[in-house]
C-alpha cells in the first residue's frame, strides 16, 4: 500500500469515526483511543457482509447504501427486513451469548464502519449516554418490526402489500413532501417476499396502485404517493 493510499484509509477512518460518534451523541474523543480496533469497509452489491450473526464480533454502522438482514429459525421460516443509511447492527448481539441466527446482505453498493463488539459493550458500562442511545435505537427497532408483524397480518393481498409498503416508506424510504422516494433496491420480487404472496400477485397490485396514482415506478427508483 502506498503513502498516499494508507493517508486516504485514515482520513476515511477518521471521517467515519465522527460519523459514529455524532450517530450515538458522544465527543469524538471518546472513540479516538479505539482507532485501531475499527476498520471501514465497502461491499459490492450483493455481497454477504456476514453468514451468521452468532459469529459476528462486530457491530456496523452503515454509512452509505442498502442492506438486507434476513433472520432464520430452526424450520427455516425467513424474516425479512431492510435498512438504509445511519443504522447500527446487529444490536440483537450485544450483552448476549445466544442471538438469533441472521444473515446480512448488501442490496446496494455499501460502505460501513466495524466496531469490535466487546468495545461497544465496555463504552455501554462506562459511559452512561451510549447505552442510553443504544437502547433507544433497540425500542425504535422493536417498533418497526410490530408495524411489519401488524402488516403481514392483514388477509387482503392488496391491504397487506399498500401496508407494508407504507412500513418501507418509513424505514427505508426518503421523505420528499408529497411523496416518498424508495431507491432501485426495490422489486417485484423483494416485495413479495416480504408480503409472503406470490410475485404474479403483488405485480397484479402495484399495476392497480401505478393506475391510481398512489405508485410511480421507472428504470430506478419508486415514488410512492403519501395518500397510500
Amino acid at each position: 500500500m502506498t503513502g498516499n493510499q494508507m493517508f486516504c484509509r485514515e482520513n476515511e477512518l477518521d471521517e467515519s469515526f465522527k460519523q459514529l460518534a455524532s450517530y450515538i451523541n458522544i465527543p469524538v474523543g471518546v472513540l479516538l483511543p479505539f482507532k485501531s480496533q475499527c476498520f471501514v469497509r465497502h461491499y459490492n452489491k450483493g455481497q454477504i457482509v456476514y453468514y451468521s450473526s452468532d459469529e459476528t464480533t462486530h457491530i456496523y454502522l452503515l454509512l452509505k447504501g442498502n442492506i438486507m438482514r434476513e433472520n432464520f429459525n430452526m424450520n427455516g421460516d425467513v424474516y425479512r427486513y431492510l435498512n438504509r443509511e445511519k443504522v447500527l447492527f446487529p444490536l440483537n448481539n450485544l450483552f448476549q451469548d445466544k442471538v438469533p441466527n441472521e444473515m446480512c446482505t448488501a442490496l446496494t453498493d455499501c460502505e460501513m464502519i466495524g466496531i469490535p463488539r466487546d468495545l461497544i459493550e465496555y463504552l455501554c458500562k462506562n459511559h452512561e449516554e451510549i447505552f442510553v442511545k443504544l437502547f433507544s435505537l433497540l425500542s425504535e427497532t422493536q417498533c418497526q418490526h410490530i408495524e411489519y408483524n401488524m402488516a403481514l397480518t392483514s388477509k387482503l393481498a392488496k391491504e397487506r402489500v399498500t401496508k407494508i409498503l407504507r412500513y418501507l416508506c418509513q424505514t427505508v424510504g426518503y421523505d420528499h413532501d408529497e411523496f416518498y422516494e424508495i431507491k432501485h433496491f426495490m422489486t417485484i420480487q423483494l416485495l413479495s417476499d416480504m408480503a409472503g404472496i406470490s410475485r404474479e400477485t403483488t405485480s397484479h397490485i402495484i399495476n392497480e396502485l401505478r393506475e391510481e396514482k398512489i405508485l410511480f415506478k421507472n428504470s430506478k427508483n419508486w415514488l410512492v404517493s403519501k395518500d397510500l
